[in-house]
């Protein structure tokens, strides 16, 4: 279940680009999970419902979006600027 720490390692990304751009608030977060990444989508999707509680992310709805190829990458943030 490497998901959950992989998933931790995209929080503490989500963290310092929040912090950098004073985000109040993360609004949807959206990755990339290649088919030859070696990660379950439905398990990154669990490990981040129990990570984002009581963080900027906690109302972020996350989209995954599988592709033929490639890794996993932090594809896209909405975030919410004062």
């Amino acid at each position: 279940m490497h998901e959950y720490s992989l998933v931790q390692a995209m929080f503490e990304r989500i963290d310092a680009v929040a912090a950098n751009e004073r985000a109040s608030a993360v609004r949807r977060v959206r990755v990339t999970i290649g088919d030859t990444a070696g990660v379950d989508p439905d398990l990154f999707r669990t490990a981040y419902g129990v990570f984002r509680i009581g963080t900027l992310c906690a109302d972020a709805p996350l989209d995954v979006v599988s592709v033929h190829g490639g890794d996993l990458m932090l594809d896209r943030l909405e975030l919410e600027v004062p």
